[in-house]
């Protein structure tokens, strides 16, 4: 597990981080398999278990130094982790078990078992073996393992109603455009809009020079390098970019332009790509052949 996210900790957490710093000791109870423990809030209501989505804040400190600390990541106040069925006993996710939401606790782990089972690698080279670590864990919210069912279920159901409304979605386009695009076999529609003559083909293995506008087929520009005028370059049949693109740098020539209209599984498929292109998402592109240069 990878202790990315960070948060803010409450002024009573701090207090007892101070003092511990300074030698103090944190009178604390122990689970069955051994996992130190104090809570500061106890709240009633249903305990974390197996299967949860957990978001909470979090200070992790070994030593005198502060290892995770949220402060230092406002943007992204929560870190968040997914309870799973053979989680260690004994360990922090053992120790989450045992809160619910609006709860704030410690929990004392060996140093060395936290990083051999988390980190995969040593401790710092400052703290000495044997020595304790302390998180100080206030927990924000939970997502219950049969809310992320329902949640896992819906998103399912979204998107193969997305995969099955696609083909449709790019066949009503090109009909409202009233312009004689070629279908491929692969699903990929393209319409030359500059001929050259006696222009040169790529083939696989040849490197292939291009400019571009992509869009959605809202017509939202997503990328281009046109203004630039700095051609992108690529190896064709090489894998470097989407298969549509593969495709139509196989049937154009050089010094020709097209608009193709690529659907997502000849692009970015049930992924998708940044913010702008979701799952099964077809694509629109303006592409002119600037060069081929061969291999």
């Amino acid at each position: 597990m990878k202790f990315v996210k960070l948060i803010i900790v409450t002024t009573l957490l701090l207090s007892f981080l101070s003092n511990n710093a300074q030698g103090a000791k944190i009178k604390t109870q122990k689970t069955p398999a051994g996992l130190e423990y104090k809570f500061f809030k106890s709240n009633k209501g249903v305990r974390i278990a197996a299967g949860d989505m957990v978001y909470f804040k979090l200070r992790g400190r070994i030593s005198d130094s502060t290892l995770y600390n949220s402060d230092r990541n406002p943007n992204a106040p929560y870190m968040n982790l997914v309870i799973q069925d053979n989680y260690k006993k004994g360990n922090f996710e053992d120790g989450l078990t045992l809160l619910t939401k609006g709860d704030s606790a410690v929990f004392i782990i060996n140093a060395d078992s936290f990083f051999s089972t988390y980190v995969g690698a040593p401790p710092p080279t400052f703290a000495k073996k044997g020595d304790p670590m302390y998180f100080f864990v206030k927990i924000d919210s939970v997502i219950l393992k049969s809310e992320m069912a329902a949640r896992k279920a819906k998103a399912e159901a979204e998107m193969l109603e997305r995969q099955k409304n696609e083909l449709g979605i790019i066949e009503q386009y090109i009909k409202a455009t009233g312009k004689p695009f070629i279908k491929t076999a692969s699903g990929m529609y393209y319409l030359i809009t500059k001929v050259a003559d006696g222009g040169a083909k790529a083939i696989n293995g040849d490197r292939v020079s291009a400019i571009y506008t992509g869009r959605l087929l809202n017509g939202k520009v997503f990328d281009s390098n046109k203004e630039s005028g700095q051609p992108f370059e690529f190896n064709l049949g090489a894998h470097m970019v989407i298969a549509g693109w593969d495709e139509i740098f196989s049937i154009l020539k050089e010094g020709e332009q097209a608009t193709i209209a690529i659907p997502s599984s000849l692009a970015y498929g049930e992924q998708g790509a940044g913010n702008d292109i979701g799952p099964f998402t077809p694509l629109l592109f303006d592409v002119e052949f600037v060069k081929v240069t061969k291999q």
